[in-house]
Order: C-alpha cells, then structure tokens, then sequence
C-alpha cells in the first residue's frame, strides 16, 4: 500500500498530543471515515500556555495589539478612512505602537486598502478590526467585533510554516484542538492531519491537492465531502464561515466547517467546501455590485452561482453576474460571516 507524499516541510507541523486520530481501512463497502478524538484537558492545558496582552490606550489612528507574530488592528469609520493617509506618513502612533514589526504590518496594510474598505462598508460603516499574522500573505477583517485576535494569539508561539493567513488558521488549530473548536473548524484540521496519516480520506485529499499518491486500487472521492447548498432560512454553523484575504487586492478564500471553498478545474464546473489548503482553486475575488451584493469570482473567471435563486446547490459555472450570482455578506457576531442569496434570501451551507 503507498503513502502519501510527507508534508511536514511543506505546512504541517506535528500533531498535537492532545489529538488522537482513529482510522479503518477499506472495506468491500466503500471507503471508511476518519475519526478524531480530542483530549479536552489536554487541548485546555495547551492553550493555557499562551498570555493575552491588555489593550493598550486608543489612540487617534486606531488600537494595536501583537502578541508574537500575531497582531490586530482596531479602527473606527473615520480611522478606517483615513487608513491610507495614514500610512502615507509612516504610521505615526501605529508605527510606535507596533515596533519592530511595523514594515510588515503597513506592507500588509498597504496591500489591503480597497479590502479594508470594502468590508467597512458593507458591515455598516462601523469600523473594522484587522487580523494579520507576519510572514503570512493576507489578512482577516471583519466589522469591530474583537473576537479573531483573541482567538488567533493562542498559536502566537506555534512555529508554523505556511503561506497564507488561512492556513496559519488551520494548522494551529490542528495543534491547539481548542482553538478549532473556538473557531468551529475541528473536522478541517483533522483533514489537513489526515493527509501524513494515510487515511482513505487522507489519499483521496491528497491526490485533489496534486500531491503524489501511490494507491492500489481506486481513491476514494474526496467530493463525497463538503456538498454546498443555498437551502437554509438562518444562519448556522454550517452557514457560518471565515472570510480572509489571501493575497494583495480583493482575492480571498472562504473556510467552512469542511473545508476550503474550491472551485473544481478553477471553475467552470462544480463547487465544494473541503480542502485543507489555499490554491488556485480556493482562491477567490470579492466583488462589489454597488447595491449591497457580492460576487465572487473563481480562478479562471467563472462565478459562483445560486441555482435557481437559491433553494438547490451551488455551482461556480458562470460567465458573468446575474441575480443568481449576487450574496448579501451577512456578518456574524463571531467575526464570521453568512452568505444570503439574492432572490430568494436563502443562506449558503455546507450540510455533508
């Protein structure tokens, strides 16, 4: 039987003591499921390690806070406007708030404008709070609601390797398991883990992430996971998601309890919320409609869709923006976010 190939140089450190995991192999019946049990005490006497630092006096160009790596951001409406400005004159009372790491920081401010803004506006022009991770690509902002910092700092002094804010998020929170159940993304860790752990589950994630795999016999499907629907009339955990940039400008990935949003082949074709790791296919660009609606375009151009309005899956097979591809950006008081669908006020979900 092969294995996968090792990813630990790549983005995965080891797993936490604190997490067990408990597989079955193949049987005639299809394909067995990964299962992971977490040690509560242990995950708790983890994260106790880390300190949260007291906020430190407002000022007239926002709040900051780092512990380690981590680091947040607090501006009002007015603040948030005056953002660029501001880093035009080097920051000023940022700049001394965040020492050393301030030429990280504004790089990654810097490159966020038009996203800051974007995301000010449609939570009602009340201010943001940004979350950034230095020597990580992107940053999480949401309206003022201080909850991913205080979340986040608990993997401060983790030494993670990776490329993106989204999978800082995802690795630590496969080695602080509380932290992923603080963040309701358990099940996305264990997948990521189960990718070294030669699962059936694992192979087949694997092999979509085009990784080298050496199986005897067929992969199991990794799209039996993470089906995505436009069916619910609130939103749940399974409508709840973390909204991050990834990159400069407006692309971003959307995280659900599964998994990733991933657009298969780029787009153009089906849609589901089950890979562990930012690509290509998990990167997307927010677009602003002008009249309260988002859309989001996949990597090679095609748009998510709502079929019919909502009410039935998704698909991410469209050439351009209709009603069917515009979403209310619902915020959550958590820091996360829900996606409303225009016609027919349906919330987006991943149910399996």
């Amino acid at each position: 039987m092969g294995t996968t190939k090792n990813l630990s140089e790549k983005m995965v450190t080891s797993t936490s003591s604190a997490t067990k995991a408990v597989a079955t192999r193949t049987t005639a019946q299809g394909p067995s499921t990964s299962k992971r049990i977490l040690d509560d005490k242990s995950a708790i006497d983890k994260a106790s390690d880390f300190v949260k630092p007291a906020p430190p006096p407002a000022n007239s160009e926002g709040e900051f806070k780092n512990t380690g790596s981590v680091w947040w951001i607090g501006l009002n409406n007015d603040q948030t406007h005056a953002l660029e400005a501001v880093l035009a004159t080097a920051g000023n009372a940022l700049a001394t708030l965040a020492g050393p790491i301030w030429p990280a920081v504004a790089a990654a401010l810097n490159g966020s404008i038009g996203y800051i803004e974007l995301v000010n506006r449609l939570g009602g022009n009340n201010g943001v709070d940004i979350n950034g991770v230095v020597g990580f690509e992107g940053l999480v902002v949401t309206p003022r609601v201080g909850k991913f910092y205080e979340e986040l700092i608990q993997a401060a002094r983790l030494v993670i390797s990776g490329r993106t804010i989204v999978d800082f998020i995802i690795i630590a929170s496969g080695d602080v398991p509380a932290l992923g159940a603080t963040l309701g993304i358990p099940v996305v860790a264990s997948v990521l883990t189960a990718l070294e752990s030669g699962t059936p589950l694992g192979w087949a994630l694997a092999g979509a992430l085009g990784l080298a795999v050496d199986l005897l016999g067929s992969a199991p499907d990794p799209n039996q996971h993470g089906h995505i629907w436009a069916n619910r009339d609130a939103a749940g955990p399974w409508e709840s998601f973390i909204m991050a940039q990834v990159a400069n400008g407006s692309r971003i990935s959307l995280l659900s309890w599964q998994g990733l949003f991933s657009a298969q082949m780029g787009g153009g074709n089906d849609v589901y919320a089950n890979r562990p790791q930012v690509g290509d296919w998990e990167t997307w660009t927010i677009i602003d409609n002008n009249d309260g609606t988002v859309s989001f375009k996949s990597f090679n151009g095609n748009y998510l869709s709502a079929e019919q309005g909502g009410g039935a899956a998704l698909y991410v097979n469209r050439s351009s923006i209709g009603t069917w591809e515009k979403f209310y950006l619902v915020n959550l008081p958590d820091g996360k976010i829900a996606l409303r669908t225009h016609d027919k006020s349906k919330f987006v979900s991943v149910q399996q």
